[in-house]
């Protein structure tokens, strides 16, 4: 593969992973809404599953293939959250809302990093 093709595919991936990542953040703003208060919980599910899914292709794809640049680089880099992770956790922080920031680091540090144990432990049956 040449340079510009794997430019290609981790675009492609980061394309949909972004979409589908901001196409979430709507659907559950528009179905929770602010009924569970100030608590990120779209941000730590998508960090979860993104987390799950990366370590699930970490096993199944060769490192460097398109697959892996498709999937781990591209749609995972683009899915994840972690950026507004931290964003969000600065915010709650400032605002004083310290329980909040300490409980969402906490929960996301320690499932995300759970669900990409498990994510590498699936086996693939052909």
């Amino acid at each position: 593969m040449t340079g510009w093709m794997n430019l290609l595919w981790v675009g492609l991936g980061g394309f949909v992973g972004s979409v589908l990542r901001y196409g979430t953040g709507i659907v559950a703003t528009a179905w929770v809404g602010d009924r569970l208060g100030r608590f990120p919980w779209t941000t730590l599910v998508i960090n979860i599953v993104g987390s799950l899914l990366i370590g699930w292709l970490l096993r199944a794809v060769e490192q460097g293939s398109v697959q892996h640049l498709l999937g781990v680089v591209g749609f995972c880099g683009g899915f994840t959250t972690f950026s507004t992770f931290s964003l969000e956790s600065v915010r709650l922080l400032r605002e004083g809302h310290t329980s909040t920031a300490l409980l969402y680091i906490g929960l996301s540090l320690v499932l995300c990093l759970g669900a990409t144990i498990i994510g590498m432990t699936i086996k693939l049956t052909k």
